[in-house]
């Protein structure tokens, strides 16, 4: 007996997951250039429209940013480590 199976077209470690929601596609492009200089592709999703009309702030100006889902918690622990680090530079008061 055989059985028919229907599959994407790629390995499951190759979906994207989504592991930055950014405010604007300026924020977005901040983050896939981190995850790029840590060897980790990434891609930016975001609305047309956001884009076509310089959109900063509001749900047509956001993006997200995704990478293959094996290198995904590898990622997180690189984008968190990142903000940690940065709320320890902030000023205190």
């Amino acid at each position: 007996m055989t059985t028919n199976e229907t599959t994407t077209g790629g390995d499951l470690d190759q979906e994207p997951i989504v592991v930055w929601s950014a405010a604007n596609l300026m924020e977005a492009e901040v983050v896939k250039g981190r995850l790029a200089s840590a060897g980790i592709p990434a891609v930016v999703r975001s609305e047309a429209l956001g884009a076509i009309y310089g959109l900063t702030t509001g749900s047509l100006a956001a993006a997200d940013v995704l990478v293959p889902a094996a290198l995904a918690e590898k990622a997180l622990e690189l984008l968190h480590s990142e903000d940690e680090a940065d709320d320890s530079m902030a000023p205190e008061g």
